[in-house]
């Protein structure tokens, strides 16, 4: 049967490389501190004291605790482990597991001819319970109960302690020389609370993490549910130097693989951990349920369920529950769940569901829900849902919330609240609001506190709007449409004369400077544009404005000022032989017509005045 269950792994392994997808430890600190004051007690006494302020269980055999002995200790803020020694007088060693710290005498070595330990585990009222987990701690070997209750252990230390525990039940720990005979074992349920408390309230956030990584395909047809089930209800974990694991069911640790921390992890096809320390390498995969301190590198995926602190390097994907403090690289893509310290490169795409302290670089796509302070690099889209410090590049699309710095995109720039920096694309820029710099064909904000539009079309949904219709000496009729913030406005232009249009782009500044009186200063590029010749393209004409304006009423202003002009033929279009020569002519209809006709360079000074809506 054990065969046909690999040969059944073997084969999900291979259908799984076709698809690519998606602790709280409640173990006793000895190293806390704690506060002990007691005055000539009895050790079993002054231990049930600790017991009672800290909310943890001793276990020892009573028969090696002196009862009769006092002690008497007044200490603040002391390590435990260095209060147990003082209590104790350093004659016993420490073990923790779950909420109980394991008393064992020094020195004592019972190792024995191995032996077999064997129960029955039920509740209080009678009934079996299946799924109950028998762990022994120094040995780290443990079984789980089948649906009758029964287990059966083969062990080598009899004095060492049996930690029992199942869902919804109390844990105990007896020791396991008591159990050489068939022995029933009775847990009591805990009893359940309608109001969460704080504590379990973060034990609720785990425990769902903890689902969301066993419902991981990967991890779901490759780690074994007993193993996957051991690991939630033992709160522990083994130091393992060296683990060699073919698939996590086969290797050098079987059912407690889960429960182990190894510094080098080598995996021929995938394994399962708690943890490393160290490195850890898969030709397939690696997949650990606690953190990873150091290296993880595999040919398809590394999934971590806690801390990532060191560098993952997949050949598809790396796959977080906890932060990220390091690298990631993958050939198509990084997930995490929560918050990335350092750097995640992608060949496709990089997802993230924390904050980001450094930067996110992909082929193809970025995702961040919340706030990044750095560089988010992609070949296509950035989509960014909070506020952005730092740099954004597009090659096609990005959007944030808030921008403070660059946002840069080869088609569209999206901020859907403010820009505190500069905003870039070919086409497309969209804000709320600017304080900064946008540069595109379109550029649209609802506001500009402290900035500049530059583009063919400036559209400020609070700023400064304007038709202008003006008479000068080029021109019969000038039409101007403006529009961008309070102060600088781009500007659209068309002047029509007998023979010829004019159209143009500009930018303007106006300045109040007294009640309804303001002054304004344009400059214009324009095209000169024949209506009654087969040659359209006359060449380019440029105009520098100096204007003073009274304001009428709201939306009604007097405008009159100066203007300096220049008119650059087109060569290619050369009728005379004076052309390429600048001439500075006076500011009549016929003289500018003459150099229009005659393609002649030109220079003069001018007048306009009009109105302004």
């Amino acid at each position: 049967m054990e065969t046909m269950n690999n040969k059944i792994r073997c084969i999900l392994l291979i259908l799984m490389l076709i698809f690519v997808t998606q602790h709280l430890s409640s173990q006793v600190d000895l190293h806390r501190k704690i506060s002990i004051n007691v005055q000539n007690l009895f050790i079993p006494q002054t231990l049930h004291v600790i017991e009672q302020d800290y909310n943890f269980f001793f276990a020892y055999n009573s028969m090696q605790i002196p009862a009769d002995e006092r002690v008497s200790i007044n200490k603040r803020n002391i390590a435990l482990k260095r209060a147990l020694d003082e209590i104790l007088s350093n004659r016993f060693a420490y073990t923790t597991i779950g909420n109980h710290v394991i008393l064992r005498l020094k020195g004592i070595n019972t190792v024995s001819e191995d032996f077999i330990i064997l129960g029955v585990v039920r509740s209080a009222d009678g009934f079996p319970l299946d799924s109950a987990v028998v762990y022994a701690v120094k040995e780290n070997k443990a079984v789980i109960t089948n649906n009758e209750g029964t287990f059966r252990l083969r062990l080598k230390e009899p004095s060492q302690y049996i930690h029992i525990s199942c869902p919804n039940y109390k844990d105990t720990l007896l020791l396991a020389g008591t159990l050489n005979g068939e022995k029933i074992i009775e847990l009591y349920r805990k009893y359940t609370n309608t109001i969460a408390s704080p504590l379990e309230t973060g034990g609720l956030d785990v425990l769902s993490s903890q689902t969301r990584f066993e419902k991981l395909p990967l991890v779901r047809n490759l780690v074994s549910q007993s193993a996957l089930y051991l690991n939630r209800q033992v709160k522990t974990n083994h130091l393992i130097p060296i683990q060699v694991s073919f698939l996590p069911g086969m290797g050098s640790q079987q059912l407690t693989k889960g429960l182990n921390v190894n510094s080098f992890s080598l995996n021929v096809l995938a394994g399962y951990s708690k943890g490393v320390s160290g490195f850890e390498i898969g030709s397939l995969a690696n997949i650990t349920g606690g953190n990873v301190e150091g290296a993880q590198v595999a040919g398809v995926a590394n999934i971590v369920n806690g801390q990532m602190n060191g560098l993952q390097l997949a050949g598809v994907f790396n796959y977080t529950f906890n932060q990220v403090s390091g690298v990631q690289i993958s050939g198509v893509g990084n997930i995490s769940n929560n918050n990335v310290e350092g750097l995640q490169l992608a060949g496709v795409s990089n997802n993230n569901k924390g904050t980001i302290n450094g930067a996110q670089v992909s082929g193809v796509l970025n995702t961040n829900l919340r706030k990044v302070t750095g560089l988010q690099l992609a070949g296509v889209a950035n989509i960014q849902a909070d506020k952005i410090s730092g740099c954004q590049l597009s090659g096609v699309y990005g959007i944030a919330s808030d921008v403070k710095g660059v946002q840069l995109s080869g088609i569209m720039s999206h901020t859907t609240h403010d820009v505190s920096g500069v905003q870039i694309s070919s086409i497309l820029n969209k804000t709320r609001k600017l304080n900064g710099l946008q540069i595109g064909i379109v550029n649209i904000a609802d506001s500009i506190e402290n900035g500049v539009q530059i583009g063919l079309f400036n559209i400020v949904k609070n700023g400064y709007h304007a038709f202008e219709f003006t008479k000068d000496e080029t021109y019969y009729c000038n039409f101007m449409y403006k529009t961008g913030g309070k102060r600088f406005y781009s500007i659209l232009n068309a002047g029509i004369r007998k023979d010829n249009v004019g159209v143009g782009y500009g930018m303007g500044y106006i300045q109040p400077i007294y009640k309804r009186l303001s002054v304004n200063t344009d400059a214009i590029y324009g095209v000169l544009l024949a209506t009654n010749s087969p040659d359209t393209y006359c060449g380019k004409i440029m105009n520098f404005r100096l204007g003073l304006n009274y304001s009428i009423q709201k939306h009604l202003t007097l405008t009159s000022g100066l203007s300096f002009n220049l008119y650059n033929p087109d060569k290619e279009n050369e009728r005379s032989g004076s052309a390429g020569k600048i001439s500075f002519t006076g500011n009549s209809s016929n003289t500018i017509s003459q150099a229009f006709q005659n393609n002649r360079k030109a220079m003069w000074l001018g007048w306009f005045f009009g109105v302004r809506f």
